[in-house]
């Protein structure tokens, strides 16, 4: 699983950061239906620095969690960082693993980074029982709305995804999750768009997504030329700005799969 479409950098400390806070607001959304019993063996594939797997035994202790990942220096990361699970560097095409070994596998924002998303997805089905549930959360870039409008936003998200892309990524693939999944040999499939709505209304939303955007952007210096990095970097300053009277509006999608 080279993940050859990831945009945002080697884990240093600031990136570390940015990824536990992402996965702590990722699991508000992606985790509210996700259940394991004690004992029950649960997989995260792409677990990066572990912060989403540290989520996942939060929500439910006593799982047996194992963590892989293709990044040795995320793997290192995790190991020391949230010694949860177990951790293993391995490529997600290629699973080292028997099949039907877990009862849960857990994915989010990971595909996204992957050029062929398909061999991972039926690897997760080889490897979960039948009666297990995989579940999945992914991205759709082409759904962020702020407003008022932004100057140079449209043009920076452009240059994240277009990046994104020229490295065999898609920051949109959430839209095609649940038609994948299904390709990939799953037969009760319930895929959902999830309405995040950050405005007056729901401050602490909005306040979380322009964190998350900005983040985002401010995590680029290897994936842009200069000129595009300055411009990212002047939208992020801006999003960490926002407030009252401002809208901002994002829609991932969490598929629940098995069969």
């Amino acid at each position: 699983m080279a993940r050859t479409g990831y945009v945002h950098g080697e884990p240093d400390d600031d990136e570390v950061c940015r990824l536990v806070r992402q996965a702590r607001f990722v699991a508000t959304f992606s985790l509210d239906t996700f259940e394991a019993p004690p004992g029950a063996r649960v997989l995260d594939v792409g677990t990066g620095v572990g912060a989403m797997a540290a989520e996942l035994v939060r929500l439910c202790p006593g799982i047996v969690l194992t963590g892989v990942d293709v990044s040795r220096a995320q793997i290192e990361r995790a190991r020391a960082l949230h010694p949860v699970a177990t951790y293993v560097q391995a490529d997600a095409r290629a699973l080292p693993f028997d099949d039907a070994s877990f009862d849960r596998v857990h994915m989010s924002w990971v595909l996204e980074h992957v050029v062929e998303p398909l061999p991972i997805l039926r690897e997760i089905r080889r490897v979960l029982r039948r009666e297990g549930v995989a579940h999945l959360s992914e991205v759709d870039h082409d759904t962020l709305v702020v407003e008022p409008p932004l100057e140079e936003l449209a043009r920076t998200m452009a240059s994240m995804n277009d990046a994104q892309r020229a490295s065999g990524g898609d920051p949109c693939l959430g839209a095609r999750l649940e038609a994948l999944v299904r390709e990939a040999g799953f037969t009760r499939v319930e895929a959902r768009r999830v309405l995040l709505r950050g405005d007056d209304a729901h401050d602490d939303v909005r306040g979380e997504l322009l964190v998350q955007f900005a983040g985002l952007f401010e995590s680029l210096g290897e994936a842009l030329e200069a000129d595009d990095m300055a411009r990212a970097l002047r939208v992020a300053a801006a999003l960490r700005e926002r407030g009252a009277g401002s809208l901002v509006e994002y829609q991932p999608v969490v598929v629940h799969a098995s069969g």
